[in-house]
């Protein structure tokens, strides 16, 4: 298949370009702003093109000369905290972003399906009487993250009754692994243990609300998935591992990974006001639909995660992530 990535020097992005190369998929990458280096995508033999999402001009025009058969829509604004900040940048990007890749897709005419990453953030407050999760119940936006990416469903929902472009919504949940950016609990853990593992940082790790439950699932995990859709996806899928567990266990198995004694120490900063106290995601969808399962555990991702800043706190030059 010919596959217009977009967000490729993203955490996912990276990831996803690997999977679909490793398919034999003929893939072109987009960027935001700074070109991302090289090495990493002329070893996967991925072209790169720059493009600013929020000019449907110029995503019309890259959609009409690539001509792809599948499009993975991942630019966005994805850190919560940075969309709470600026409300019109993520309505700019999230949305309008979204909604002008669907009209180029729907315009070209060419018969691109589209894979669009959306959030399990749709969901909001769940109660604990809707657990776990499907993709039937109730979305409560909390956020302005979550409130863009629920914007960019409905206007996905459009297209596909009315347009010329098949949308398949992914509702990912948290997901890790090598590369996240350190804005994100499992990453910020991750590095933190390499920064002190190297002696760079006192023995202490600073930590925000460890008692909340999520669903982590690899990043890999999450590829496969996206592929699959692109293959016989239709409709909207929960995408996570199908397992829950408390952030204070996520935090411990790095701890027993990186081998290290330390102090946890809390911080203010670090706490969300809107914190959900318990995610359990139902995957059956997915996997009876997609022929979609987990592949690796959540001490992989982990390990992944840390070995990952272990190589950057080294000075090693391996490819790292876009915010």
């Amino acid at each position: 298949m010919r596959a217009l990535v977009t967000g490729a020097s993203g955490f996912v992005g990276r990831h996803l370009i690997r999977h679909l190369s490793e398919c034999d998929d003929i893939v072109l990458g987009t960027y935001a702003s700074h070109r991302p280096e090289k090495g990493y995508f002329e070893q996967l033999g991925v072209e790169l093109s720059h493009l600013d999402i929020t000019s449907y001009e110029k995503v019309l025009d890259l959609v009409s000369s690539f001509k792809p058969d599948i499009i993975y829509h991942l630019a966005a604004i994805a850190f919560v905290p940075k969309a709470e900040a600026d409300f019109g940048s993520m309505l700019s990007v999230n949305v309008g972003g979204a909604h002008n890749l669907f009209r180029a897709a729907h315009i070209a005419d060419i018969g691109a399906k589209i894979v669009f990453a959306s959030s399990g953030e749709v969901y909001g407050r769940v109660l604990p009487s809707e657990l776990p999760i499907t993709e039937d119940t109730p979305l409560r936006p909390a956020n302005n993250y979550s409130l863009g990416k629920r914007m960019a469903e409905l206007v996905a929902e459009r297209y596909n009754r009315d347009g010329n472009v098949k949308i398949v919504i992914m509702r990912s949940f948290n997901h890790v692994g090598a590369g996240q950016n350190e804005q994100f609990v499992v990453s910020s853990f991750a590095r933190q243990l390499a920064q002190i593992k190297l002696s760079k940082r006192e023995p202490v790790i600073s930590v925000g609300n460890l008692k909340s439950v999520r669903d982590f699932s690899d990043v890999r995990d999450v590829c496969a998935a996206y592929r699959l859709a692109a293959e016989r996806g239709t409709g909207v899928y929960n995408i996570a591992s199908g397992r829950s567990v408390a952030i204070e266990e996520v935090l411990k198995s790095l701890i027993d990974i990186s081998g290290i004694k330390v102090e946890v120490r809390k911080d203010p900063a670090r706490m969300r006001p809107s914190e959900v106290p318990e995610v359990r995601v139902d995957i059956s969808r997915a996997t009876n639909e997609l022929g979609w399962r987990p592949k690796y555990l959540l001490r992989d991702s982990l390990e992944e995660a840390y070995k990952y800043w272990l190589e950057v706190e080294k000075g090693k030059g391996i490819w790292c992530q876009a915010p």
